[in-house]
């Protein structure tokens, strides 16, 4: 039994730790068997038995009060009619005897019997200790004639008239201990049969209890043997039908989990086996996969090394080529020979592009792409790339337009080599992929604040579109199982472009349909430029000059149209020749004629139209100039000597065009253009390199700057020269024979006359931490082939303060001109910052009287010309101030502020403006 109580208990309060803290649950569930067994009997019985005493003891009580009342009711009335008698006859004596007599028949419960008459003031008592003076009756004449009784503590007082004598009554005194006394024994009588009920329910209770529990317990061992893993040994049959099914029951139960264990004993030893032979094959390959780990890293660190080593045998010649071209630059040449070697020129970067290509997707793989921000003019680079892009849409007779928004920025600083890398990548595979039609470059801009921007770049061709299939492959590579595509390229160009493009905070994607062409998109979050970074154009002296314009082409149009009018000019365009007969025939003479045609080289008719319209345009304008999508030196001669003034490429480069364009105006562009002479330092420099062509451009380079040049085609002669002779700064090249660079730079720090030398590394090597390998090996500084003259400059002005020594001028005081900007914008020519300058000076006084006329005639248009010509001259010399203030409002006027509004900064510019050409006055140059 108390075991049963316990398992009970413990699996009770599981469940209310289940169901929650109900307070009667939990008090319900700490109850056992027995005891809700003894409850459930004794609880009723004694329920039962309480009531049925109390409501009997209660009757008992009742019936012994009235039947008390009732005889001492008789007893007053029998002796109220015999005194009555006797009164009348006046026999006191007899009367006392009467009442004794009476009181002595009922002694058990009569104290006293009292004749109390009518003045009060005499009465006979039969026991006159029990009576006192409060028991008279203050109104003996209300008394009833039945009598009128109270109870006075354990005494009842019975009052009762005299019928004879008025206003005379007896009180009879009753004690009422006996009668409670006989309520008591009523009382105890019941107690003693509700105990013996409860006794009697309560052994029987304790029978069925013990017939109960022993079965229970026997059910108790059954689950703790099955708990304990065993199975449930066989009982007596015991005399509960239910409990007896119960231990059968538990019985089957058990003997079909001890099969059910056995069962999943094997099952789980099988699983185990099966477990542990998968762990093996693991295991073995595992190993495997460390195996092909460790070779597909080895393979990667070879192929990093084959591209390091084929980037560095391919710029090796790249920097002769890029090099000798940009030497060649600085020469006289005509016209045509300096754009063929600008072609070059590009053309080598494009190929050094590629290169970087290849690099990019060795490092893309290695997830260590690099962004290196860096201020550009955005338009030069745009049109630079789409430059690079005409020759291949030419080909294809494709128009190819660039189109920028006249609001878009162009000083930005962001990644310009990343840039143009995601252009040419989108743009040549849109030209690679139409046939027929126009491929537009379209650039806007949108800004966040006064600092940040986010540039929106995208592509749009005619081409044959892209299947839905070949979408879901997108800026996904190469595939070499894939079908090329119109996304495919080199396999690279897109996926490359998508890691840059999100390296570089922006997003890319695409619209396209079939046979319906393709739309390409970019963004990429830029930072403007306080500065300008590129030249002004030359685009002052075409204001107000009147341009007869001639394009058939509706995007090329646009585009040019768009520049002409942001430069000034009035333009008359004309899109068929219908519309080019009606402004001839208005006889009007024009200034400049500008005809864009698109022309097949072997088609002789075509050549003859454009020549037709060449003569018959220069009859009505004073130069004219031709763009043609060839870059054939035949086809141009041929133009040319049919009357053109310049033939250009289409679609113009901005430069180029503003260049032609204004090249009759500019009477001092001849003067400009001629190299000026300047002086070298009396320095000794010692270049190293194996390769006869890099060794040559740097020291042509180096012989602009420099008096004395020691040259060495390996790190051993370079070593023996550097014991023989003190040198003011070695250039030396990393990968030669007999001795490498690195060697020869340590040992000419150990032992030379050179041992706090400055030592600058010149490699083809272009890879990231090449540079700090190298600074931490011994030299000063890293430069990278193909050879940059202003870098190469720069390092000799860092290391040499001879050299800046010589080539700092004496500039007069100034507190608006910063000189060093001034010369660095005039590419370190000294006397082109002396005619820029008084150029500048000169046209101080005739721009104030202008810029003041318009602001007295309230005229934004002519003040937006005059700010944006004065901000262009600005550009070519080195006044911050002025430039800065010409900048802002500019901007301001273009976000459509009104001159009300911008008047102290009119103000401020004119201030400057008189300070400046003060100043100008008393310099000496």
């Amino acid at each position: 039994m108390a075991s049963l109580s316990v398992i009970g208990k413990r699996t009770l309060l599981c469940h209310y730790q289940c169901n929650g803290s109900d307070f009667n649950t939990t008090l319900m569930t700490k109850m056992a068997l027995r005891s809700w067994l003894l409850l459930c009997s004794l609880l009723p019985a004694l329920l039962l038995s309480v009531c049925c005493a109390g409501y009997f003891s209660y009757v008992r009580h009742q019936q012994l009060a009235l039947s008390f009342n009732a005889s001492a009711q008789q007893i007053a009335q029998t002796l109220a009619l015999s005194s009555s008698a006797l009164l009348q006859q006046q026999d006191l004596a007899s009367v006392k005897g009467l009442l004794a007599q009476s009181h002595q028949q009922n002694s058990p419960y009569i104290s006293n019997i009292s004749l109390i008459f009518t003045d009060q003031r005499s009465a006979l008592h039969t026991n006159a200790l029990q009576f006192h003076t409060d028991l008279h009756l203050p109104e003996p004449s209300l008394l009833p004639t039945t009598g009128q009784l109270q109870q006075q503590g354990n005494t009842l007082l019975l009052y009762i008239p005299i019928a004879s004598e008025q206003h005379s009554y007896l009180l009879l005194q009753f004690s009422l201990v006996e009668l409670k006394l006989q309520q008591q024994q009523a009382l105890l009588q019941a107690i003693l049969l509700t105990l013996g009920c409860l006794l009697i329910v309560s052994l029987f209770t304790l029978w069925l209890v013990r017939r109960l529990t022993g079965p229970i317990q026997q059910i108790t061992q059954q689950v703790q043997q099955l708990a304990e893993g065993n199975l449930p040994q066989p009982n007596a049959p015991c005399a509960v039908h239910e409990l007896c099914n119960l231990q059968q029951a538990l019985q089957q139960f058990g003997a079909t989990l001890h099969e059910q264990q056995q069962e999943t004993q094997q099952q789980f030893e099988q699983i185990t086996s099966d477990l542990q032979l998968s762990m093996e094959q693991l295991e073995v390959q595992n190993i495997q996969l460390d195996f092909a780990r460790r070779k597909a890293v080895e393979e990667n660190r070879q192929k990093s090394e084959f591209l390091a080593k084929m980037s560095h045998e391919l710029r090796t010649p790249l920097n002769g080529v890029i090099g000798f071209t940009r030497q060649l630059l600085k020469t006289r040449l005509s016209a045509a020979q300096q754009d063929y070697l600008t072609t070059i020129q590009k053309s080598a970067n494009s190929l050094l592009h590629l290169v970087n290509d290849v690099l990019d997707f060795s490092k893309l793989e290695e997830g260590r792409l690099s962004i290196n921000p860096e201020p550009f003019s955005l338009r030069d680079l745009l049109n630079d790339a789409t430059e690079l892009l005409a020759a291949n849409a030419f080909d294809k007779h494709l128009e190819l337009v660039l189109m920028v928004e006249p609001s878009c920025p162009d000083d930005l600083v962001a990644d310009p080599a990343r840039f143009t890398q995601i252009l040419m990548n989108i743009a040549g595979n849109a030209i690679k992929f139409t046939d027929h039609g126009s491929i537009v470059i379209r650039v806007s801009a949108t800004l966040l604040n006064e600092d940040q921007l986010i540039l929106h770049c995208s592509v749009q061709d005619t081409g044959r579109g892209i299947s839905e299939e070949q979408q879901s492959l997108l800026f996904q590579g190469f595939s070499p199982s894939s079908e090329r595509s119109h996304q495919a390229g080199s396999g690279l160009g897109l996926m490359i472009s998508q890691r840059l493009v999100k390296a570089m905070a922006g997003n890319i994607g695409f619209e396209s349909r079939e046979t319906e062409g393709s739309t390409f998109w970019f963004t990429i979050k830029c930072l403007r430029h306080q500065l300008s970074v590129a030249d002004s154009l030359p685009t002052e002296v075409l204001e107000n000059k009147h341009l007869l314009y001639f394009e058939p082409q509706q995007h090329s149009r646009e585009a040019t149209l768009s520049l002409l009018h942001s430069w000034g000019l009035q333009v008359t365009a004309c899109a068929t020749k219908g519309q080019l007969q009606q402004a001839l025939a208005k006889q009007q003479r024009y200034d400049i004629g500008l005809i864009g045609r698109t022309i097949a080289i072997n088609q002789v008719n075509q050549v003859n139209q454009v020549i037709a319209l060449i003569e018959q345009i220069s009859a009505h304008c004073d130069h004219n100039c031709v763009l043609v999508n060839t870059l054939s030196p035949h086809l141009r001669e041929t133009l040319l000597n049919s009357g053109a003034d310049a033939v250009l490429s289409k679609p113009p480069h901005i430069r180029k065009l503003a260049a032609t364009l204004s090249a009759p105006y500019l009477q001092q562009q001849q003067a400009q253009l001629l190299p000026l002479s300047s002086t070298r330092s009396n320095l000794k420099v010692l270049t190293v390199d194996d390769n006869d062509a890099n060794l040559k451009l740097i020291n042509t380079l180096l012989a602009e700057h420099v008096l004395q040049i020691d040259s060495a085609r390996d790190g051993a002669v370079a070593w023996h020269k550097a014991t023989q002779h003190a040198y003011d700064i070695i250039f030396m090249d990393i990968n030669m024979p007999v001795m490498d660079g690195i060697t020869a730079c340590q040992r000419i720090r150990q032992s030379s006359l050179n041992e706090h030398t400055p030592i600058v590394a010149v490699t083809a090597q272009a890879t990231d931490g090449e540079r700090a390998r190298l600074l931490s090996l011994g030299f000063n500084e890293f430069l990278s082939k193909p050879l940059d003259d202003t870098m190469l400059y720069c390092s000799l002005q860092e290391y040499c303060p001879a050299l800046r020594h010589s080539a700092a001028p004496r500039w007069p005081n100034s507190k608006l001109v910063d000189w060093n900007q001034a010369l660095e914008r005039a590419g370190g020519k000294h006397a082109l910052v002396k005619d820029m300058l008084q150029m500048l000076l000169d046209s101080i006084a005739p721009n104030r009287q202008a810029l003041q006329q318009a602001l007295q005639n309230d005229d934004s248009q002519q003040v937006l010309q005059l700010i944006h010509k004065l901000h262009g001259a600005c550009c070519y010399t080195g006044v911050p101030r002025l430039k800065a203030l010409a900048e802002l409002l500019e901007t301001q006027l273009k976000q459509a502020k009104t001159l009300a509004e911008l008047e102290p900064e009119f103000l401020e510019l004119d201030d400057v403006l008189q300070a400046l050409w003060q100043e100008g006055q008393g310099w000496q140059w």
